[in-house]
């Protein structure tokens, strides 16, 4: 190992000296290495990073050039550096530990601190600079790397077979634009990943695309976290001032930022801001799991300015690394981006708001960098072939050199791709991973895998087998699934579902199955058919585990099931950017089914168990007589505005600022023996908004109404989803928690509403003791409105995260402003 790694360094230096450019390590004065310093070219903003090991690799055009280094915490370094066509000249910069001073410092009237004074200047300034750039165009070099440092033999009971070390190597260039106020737009043109010769990388420069300048910087978690010059900073931080040092003629000021509590959605560390112009140089900034984060245990975000085209200062590079513990599991990892190339448009109107405009451009003429066209949905684009690239084409485009341990993972994981892709290697593995285990029986199912054709198959495991209902007694219910890759684009599978009552002793058996084509318009072919049983709500009410729990231990069965034979097609398709279509058309004979058992694991006697067909307010009997139903349903899902990503091999959809709308039609048809006959609409808009540091708050709307109810059963009512037990579910949008199953379903116009406002950390957190559980408020409020019920609404107060996954909700029931009920709710989830 050693001998291929030496052979592999010593090509990396050879291959050096075919490029332009300047290549060394940045280290101390006493020899310590600096990884991940800047280096760049005076006056421009093209520049490197060095990697974890010093190292670096500086392209640079023939002539001479002003180099310059600088790390945090140490005194700028330039050298002038005179370089020929084809040359590579070899320099390490050597950096002194800043040596800040402390005098001369401008005290203000009523001797206020000197870091405050920086601060209240870089918070007047603060609006400025976040809009100062109308657009810019750069080139943008991404790495990221994650590692595992150590995990956990078996989590219950199944063995872990991932190994420690690097988990994802991966690099990309690409042509990133951006407009104000949100308009991005990525063309990736080189892609690399360990170990994937045809992957594609998942970096995206939009998503490092922070301003530091805003007020509330967006990380992607529960919270948004508060900027050191917000103007709400004094609230959340104490500032201390370290000194200043100077550097092209410029002051630059040293602020330590320490948090006021330790729970509170902030950063820990140093800014670096230029006096004066009250602007960042260098941001090092930390944030710890105690103030939010979710899943990692820290991160550390740094980033360095220097400018760019007219004099407005730029990131030109920037770099995130992280460390995550959890389950056993413990790794670190990092993304560093590189910057270059800038072309700016200043915000003229920004200028003149501060008076700024004269001095800057004096009677420069404005001129728009991007034309309206230049912005679409399509976000970002991964040319085809940009995972093609040879080594050659990444020695010479890479600005930041690999380290050895990046080099040894690159030419391990091609070697292991040869091996891994024979047919020896897929059929040890499979043999290995084939072996069947008590835990996979018992707890999470067995799959079997026929790698070299691609083909595999599951059972479920025993633990999710058996239910309980009032109709069929226990009733095991086995759904082995078999996959199927064509190849690399096209798949199906198949489902055959068993279940056997042994109270009403009555075998049903269905058969489903999908056919999948990658494409960008998502096409999914679905069919199925047989006889099986049914809830009346078809979503659903009450999934059959809950039923099971509540009817065996409490002796109530909410579930209410019919028998159906059926077939069914199903279509999918984007018949354009944010507008799915999803059709379905189901032809069925549906049958009435009784209760045939009272038994619960309660000893004593008496069980009284409720009917079998559910009790409604609108129709005194919900039974009905085997009929057949010939039904046609379509539904549209609008998501205006929304943004994607079009790789190769595939479309990804990102998000949208706006709600998301969803439009059904139901239909059924009388005909072809189908004793149905109706028209149904419904709409429906939900949406997520993040309200800075209160939290996070979801709502969900709906409406509809029968245009027709001519003939229909009580299967085809509209039935709300309610919920008569403690155990609540988690995550689904359009639930009430008091309203009894079935008993408002109805075939009148409805209207109904949910609101849920997670606080996440903003209650608790300022609580002594308590704020170190991490505990999250929410509240939330219900609402339905039909003509036989009135107005009904629900109302919420409850913790989660409890125990990282358990939410506990009380809620208040009221009809027609009468109180109804009351009571606790408990779920599970992330």
């Amino acid at each position: 190992m050693r001998i291929i790694t030496f052979t592999l360094n010593f090509l990396i230096f050879f291959s050096a000296f075919s490029q332009t450019g300047i290549r060394g390590i940045t280290k101390s004065t006493s020899g310590e290495i600096l990884p991940f310093s800047t280096v760049y070219i005076k006056g421009t903003t093209n520049g490197t990073t060095s990697n974890s090991e010093g190292s670096f690799f500086l392209k640079t055009p023939a002539g001479t050039h002003t180099i310059v280094a600088q790390y945090v915490g140490y005194k700028v370094l330039e050298k002038q550096i005179t370089i020929a066509e084809g040359q590579s000249v070899r320099f390490d910069f050597e950096l002194q530990e800043q040596a800040l001073r402390l005098q001369e410092v401008v005290v203000t009237a009523g001797d206020e601190d000197p870091a405050d004074r920086v601060i209240r200047e870089a918070i007047k300034r603060r609006k400025f600079y976040e809009n100062e750039v109308s657009a810019f165009k750069t080139d943008a070099y991404l790495k990221g790397l994650f590692r595992l440092d150590d995990r956990p033999d078996k989590i219950l009971g199944q063995k872990i077979t991932i190994d420690t070390g690097i988990l994802y190597l991966s690099e990309s260039v690409s042509e990133f634009s951006f407009e104000l106020p949100d308009k991005v737009s990525e063309r990736m043109i080189s892609s690399k990943v360990s170990g994937n010769e045809q992957g594609f990388s998942f970096n995206k420069a939009s998503d490092f695309n922070i301003n530091a300048y805003s007020k509330f910087i967006d990380l992607d978690m529960e919270r948004e976290y508060v900027s050191p010059i917000s103007p709400q900073a004094f609230l959340f931080y104490d500032f201390e001032w370290l000194g200043f040092f100077e550097e092209g003629g410029k002051l630059i000021n040293k602020v330590k930022v320490i948090p006021k509590r330790q729970t509170d959605p902030v950063f820990e560390g140093i800014v670096y801001i230029v006096e004066d112009e009250w602007r960042f140089h260098t941001i090092d900034l930390l944030v710890t799991k105690a103030r939010g984060l979710e899943f990692i245990d820290s991160l550390k975000i740094n980033q360095v300015f220097a400018p760019a085209e007219f004099d407005i200062w730029m990131p030109i590079s920037q770099k995130y690394s992280f460390r995550f513990g959890a389950f056993g599991f413990k790794g670190s990892g990092y993304y560093i981006g590189v910057y270059s190339n800038y072309t700016v448009e200043p915000n003229y109107e920004a200028y003149r708001t501060a008076n700024l405009y004269e001095a800057k451009f004096g009677t420069k003429e404005e001129a728009d960098l991007f034309q309206e066209e230049d912005f679409t949905a399509e976000v970002l684009v991964v040319e085809e072939g940009s995972n093609e690239r040879d080594s050659t084409y990444w020695k010479n485009i890479r600005p930041v050199p690999l380290t050895g341990i990046e080099v040894t993972d690159y030419h391990v994981k091609d070697s292991i791709r040869l091996v891994k892709e024979s047919v020896p290697y897929k059929d040890s593995v499979d043999n290995e991973t084939n072996k069947l285990t008590l835990g996979n029986i018992f707890l999470s199912g067995y799959s079997h895998s026929n790698s070299v054709e691609e083909r595999y198959w599951t059972l479920p495991a025993v633990i999710s087998i058996f239910q309980f209902n009032t109709v069929e007694g226990f009733v095991p219910e086995i759904q082995p699934t078999f996959w199927k890759q064509i190849d690399e684009r096209t798949k199906y599978w198949i489902r055959p579902s068993l279940r056997y009552g042994f109270s009403n002793e009555k075998f049903n058996a269905k058969i489903e199955g999908s056919y999948r084509k990658l494409d960008n318009k998502f096409t999914r072919f679905y069919a199925g058919g047989g006889r099986y049983v049914s809830q009346f709500d078809e979503n659903e009410a009450i999934t059959p585990f809950i039923n099971s729990y509540v009817t065996l231990v409490n002796g109530e069965n909410y579930m209410k099931i019919f028998q159906k034979s059926f077939g069914y097609v199903r279509f999918q398709q984007e018949v354009k950017n944010g507008i799915l279509m999803n059709t379905r058309l189901e032809y069925a004979s549906r049958d009435t089914l009784t209760n045939t058992t009272d038994f619960t694991w309660d000893a004593s006697d008496g069980t009284d168990f409720t009917s079998n067909q559910p009790t409604s307010l609108e129709l005194a009997e919900t039974g009905f007589p085997s009929h057949q139903a010939l039904i046609f349903q379509a539904t549209f899902r609008f998501r205006f505005k929304q943004t994607y990503a079009t790789r190769p091999d595939r479309k990804f959809i990102y998000s949208s600022k706006y709600p998301e709308i969803f439009l059904t039609y139901k239909k059924g048809i009388k005909g072809l023996g189908s004793d149905v006959n109706f028209d149904f609409v419904q709409v429906r808009v939900t949406d997520a908004m993040k309200l800075g540091l209160v939290g996070t708050s979801n709502y969900a709307i709906g409406a509809g109404a029968f245009l027709n109810d001519d003939a229909l059963t009580f299967v085809d009512f509209k039935h709300f989803a309610g919920n008569q037990t403690s155990l609540s579910q988690v995550g689904k949008s359009f639930k009430f928690e008091l309203l009894p199953f079935y008993q408002f379903s109805t075939t009148k116009p409805y209207l109904e509403a949910h609101y849920e406002h997670h606080f996440n950390e903003f209650i608790f957190n300022k609580i002594p003791l308590v704020k170190k559980l991490n505990l999250q408020a929410v509240a939330s409020a219900n609402y339905l409105t039909t003509e036989t019920v009135g107005n009904y609404v629900e109302i919420g107060a409850g913790i989660e995260h409890i125990f990282k996954f358990m939410r506990v909700d009380y809620y208040w029931a009221f009809q027609n402003s009468d109180f109804v009920a009351s009571g606790f709710r408990v779920g599970v989830g992330f």
